[in-house]
């Protein structure tokens, strides 16, 4: 072990020296004792343990831990003096030394010294295992984004398919008994009932798959925005549900990147689900604004409201993917309520511009 003693009393440091010797935990032994021996010393070699004299000429053992944390050594500091106040003990500790003790009290330095490298050894297996989960969470999150750019992309392709080859199916079929309906005998009233059930049928069926392709991949949001996009979920969901649904917007249409455009789009559809779902509420009042260069969506609603101390006790797998979403867009999403008073959601985004116009 190397080991760097700050001392200007020669007999202190042999004494610590030979103690240290004794107790079989030193291997090389350097003394400094003023400030340029102890520069020096640290510039020319790598010390596993640096133990500072407190008051030596024109120099500190407070001067010297700072150039130690200046110069973001890894090294153990310990002070060890003649006598200190209990509060500089304190202090010197805050900021950043392993331990102090006094000379009159040298035995235990060998014991201060090992306790010290094992905390250091639990710091730093600490500080990996935090690491690890660090870059873990950061694997989850990039797997989360990859995983929800291909459910969007093949949304948007299923969202295709079933309005352009099924809906166009759909509408040959209702064309074929049009015709058949022309060419037959007027007095086959049955038969003519028959067929304009079918063809209300057809309707019915055209419909519903302008629904399912548009709540897969509503075509609003590329080919107008994402502000015409959440105006139209807006009425959509108020028709739905007859919960009275207003949306505002305080800034202008704009350009916004697709990504940032689906995953706003995709929190405001979740958030309007969750009070369909639990709120009970009769009213939504939503608003997208800018604040500087952040994109802020806010949505209230006049629900029961909920403790939320509660959330980790529930299954909120919808509210953990809403937060995640706002995460890979650099942004945060809070969600404030109280019972019997309704919810706010507050997500805000950085704003990123698409350099491309959007579709006419």
């Amino acid at each position: 072990m190397k080991i760097l003693l700050l001392e200007d009393n020669p007999a202190d440091a042999g004494l610590i020296k030979t103690l240290l010797e004794r107790a079989g935990i030193l291997s090389e032994f350097a003394v400094a004792a003023d400030k340029s021996e102890f520069i020096e010393a640290i510039t020319k070699n790598s010390f596993d343990v640096i133990l500072a004299d407190h008051r030596l000429p024109q120099f500190s053992s407070v001067e010297a831990l700072k150039i130690i944390k200046d110069k973001n050594m890894d090294v153990i500091f310990i002070l060890v003096t003649g006598t200190v106040s209990e509060e500089f003990a304190v202090s010197i500790i805050q900021q950043g030394a392993d331990d102090y003790l006094l000379k009159n009290n040298l035995n235990r330095l060998p014991a201060a010294i090992i306790q010290s490298i094992e905390r250091r050894k639990m710091q730093l297996a600490k500080k990996l295992a935090e690491e690890e989960l660090k870059t873990s969470r950061e694997q989850l999150r990039q797997l989360f984004f990859h995983t929800q750019n291909i459910r969007e992309e093949e949304r948007a392709r299923i969202a295709r398919e079933i309005h352009d080859e099924l809906g166009q199916q759909l509408t040959g079929l209702k064309m074929d008994v049009f015709w058949l309906n022309k060419k037959l005998n007027p007095v086959d009233a049955e038969v003519k009932e028959k067929i304009a059930g079918m063809i209300g049928l057809i309707d019915s069926t055209v419909r519903s798959v302008r629904k399912i392709s548009s709540d897969l991949r509503p075509g609003i949001l590329d080919d107008l925005g994402l502000i015409a996009a959440l105006d139209w979920q807006s009425s959509e969901f108020e028709k739905r549900t007859e919960i009275e649904c207003k949306f505002h917007s305080e800034t202008n249409e704009q350009n916004f990147e697709k990504d940032l455009a689906t995953n706003i789009f995709r929190i405001f559809q979740e958030t309007l689900t969750n009070v369909a779902r639990h709120a009970q509420a009769t009213k939504i009042n939503s608003m997208l604004e800018q604040d500087n260069e952040m994109i802020v969506l806010t949505i209230n609603d006049n629900g029961k409201g909920f403790d939320q101390k509660q959330i980790p006790k529930k299954n909120t797998l919808g509210i953990i993917g809403m937060g995640e979403r706002a995460m890979m867009m650099g942004g945060e999403l809070k969600i404030n309520s109280t019972p019997g008073k309704g919810t706010t959601t507050i997500l805000k985004v950085p704003l990123r511009i698409e350099t491309t116009p959007l579709k006419n």
